[in-house]
């Protein structure tokens, strides 16, 4: 399903002050708001005045906002870190609205934000008109073949460290005085004979 978007970045409508700061998408109340950036959520509501219930995801270190305005309920809290595709909220009507078709005025107002200035939020367009898709991205965690790589050398690692424990156990139940008392056999002998071949060169000599 397609949004109709009513109103565009900076344009200057009969009913504003000032040229518009966001992009707005005609949305039914209720309709499912999904993010568009990986991020940090800021909430903040307004009451009846400018955006109403406004959803906004920093991104970029908190450098850079998305805005999501007029909301009618949130799914997130203020702090939340939220993946593109994860659901934040539901459309509304809340905040000050204009209707030239005499409805509630429920839409959705999408802004951008850079520092303190607004930006022009049309690369979002897309996101926005398939946030519903079921092929839109889903944030699902999964092994990198990096990471399984790391995964898979630990558990080798593992592995050679249970065998050289149970290697040193083995040893450490081995009874070495029998080999104590063959060296200690074999250097007697030597030393007798060593003796004996020394006095029969002395006599010699």
């Amino acid at each position: 399903m397609a949004y109709k978007i009513t109103s565009l970045f900076k344009q200057q409508e009969g009913f504003r002050t000032h040229g518009h700061s966001g992009l707005d998408f005609q949305m039914s109340d209720g309709t499912p708001l999904k993010a568009v950036e990986d991020g940090q959520i800021l909430i903040q509501d307004y009451g009846s005045t400018n955006a109403g219930l406004t959803v906004k995801i920093k991104f970029n270190g908190g450098d850079d906002q998305i805005i999501y305005g007029h909301l009618s309920d949130t799914t997130v809290h203020t702090g939340d870190i939220v993946h593109k595709g994860d659901l934040i909220g539901y459309s509304g009507h809340s905040g000050h609205v204009y209707s030239s078709s005499g409805g509630n005025g429920a839409h959705l107002h999408l802004g951008l934000k850079h520092g303190n200035e607004f930006q022009d939020p049309s690369p979002y367009i897309d996101d926005i008109q398939n946030m519903n898709n079921p092929n839109f991205v889903q944030h699902v965690t999964e092994k990198t073949p990096e990471i399984q790589d790391k995964i898979d050398i630990s558990s080798e690692s593992s592995s050679i460290f249970e065998q050289v424990g149970e290697l040193f156990n083995t040893i450490q139940l081995i009874d070495y005085s029998s080999f104590v008392e063959i060296i200690q056999q074999s250097f007697q002998f030597l030393f007798i004979h060593t003796s004996f071949l020394y006095d029969i060169i002395a006599c010699i000599i």
